[in-house]
């Protein structure tokens, strides 16, 4: 398919006939080992607590990294980690290149974070996934953004109030790339129709026995592909990706802005008609977290409660001691 071809909008498709193949070679028998490991560290809460710290980790790591990617903030060198180690309390402005407003970046950083936790909840609760439960991720995601990118009469970018938070567009939100080609999403006036067709899809999907990178996939692609929000829709579709694995209780990759051009050529792939591209994606992804998460829990259960954090400091059972700065003392 043409570039422009695959930039033109199309109705909603489920996913491929073959989908039921898509399986990441390796991946079902560490997820068989993983829940088998979270099954007997329930026997040992000192274990459990220790792989339980570190799931947060990664937890935050999903928050901060999905706002990089979008453009909302760029973090500098070193603070991703104490971030993912430490939790954003200590967030503030000179931590990113914009210098960024305190109260905003640690917002939009909380909010992430937030969004997070309340996705796990709609999925630990058992609920279907609906409207409802998305524009509520959304509308928190989007907390403490004010505005978002438009064009005005004279077309000119502009910074325009953010209004519709939790809530479809109201308005057509089409970007044009670098070679001019306008980026065709779902017209306003379609995307109700469209995002009942969505879930209605998602529910056959969810109850067949596809790889779980191929609905994370399906997910993922169709809902930015759809584009229903004003603003935000990359946030949330990673948040619908999470949403496929923690359904399956497995751990869900981090998309890191740094993994950004990986990232999109692969949607860009499945723009042309080639979803598997994009699920062969997740499921490399999605196996090296899965990988991690097997060897610590075999760490914890075997009695080895300490690992070192991302940032230079370390854990020990679920204290974090932070690293050392010169002349000896515990950076605060």
């Amino acid at each position: 398919m043409d570039p422009e071809t695959a930039a033109k909008w199309r109705p909603l498709e489920g996913l491929p006939a073959d989908a039921d193949t898509w399986s990441t070679p390796g991946y079902a028998a560490l997820a068989e080992e993983w829940s088998a490991c979270r099954d007997a560290l329930k026997r040992d809460a000192a274990a459990e607590g220790f792989l339980e710290g570190w799931l947060r980790e990664r937890v935050r790591a999903f928050a901060l990294e999905t706002g990089q990617i979008e453009g909302l903030y760029t973090l500098r060198r070193g603070v991703t980690e104490q971030f993912v180690a430490e939790g954003f309390a200590a967030a503030v402005g000179a931590h990113t290149l914009e210098g960024i407003d305190d109260r905003v970046i640690r917002g939009l950083l909380d909010d992430q974070e937030a969004a997070y936790d309340m996705m796990f909840e709609d999925v630990a609760g058992g609920r279907p996934l609906l409207a409802y439960h998305v524009k509520s991720w959304h509308q928190l995601i989007t907390r403490h953004q004010a505005t978002v990118a438009g064009i005005d009469l004279e077309g000119n970018r502009v910074q325009v109030p953010f209004e519709t938070k939790g809530r479809w567009k109201e308005r057509p939100n089409n970007p044009t790339r670098p070679d001019g080609i306008v980026h065709e999403y779902c017209p306003p006036e379609h995307v109700d129709a469209e995002m009942d067709r969505f879930f209605e899809l998602y529910e056959g999907i969810g109850e067949l026995d596809y790889p779980t990178n191929a609905k994370a996939a399906w997910l993922h692609h169709r809902f930015v592909r759809t584009h229903p929000f004003q603003d935000g829709n990359g946030r949330v579709s990673r948040l619908l990706m999470a949403w496929a694995f923690l359904k399956e209780g497995l751990p869900p990759p981090v998309i890191t802005a740094q993994g950004k051009p990986d990232y999109i050529a692969a949607l860009e792939l499945a723009d042309q008609g080639d979803l598997r591209s994009f699920s062969d994606y997740l499921g490399a992804l999605a196996l090296g977290s899965l990988t991690a998460a097997v060897l610590l829990g075999r760490q914890a259960l075997a009695g080895n409660l300490n690992r070192p954090n991302g940032n230079g400091g370390r854990t020990v059972g679920s204290e974090y001691y932070p690293p050392v700065v010169e002349g000896g003392d515990p950076r605060g």
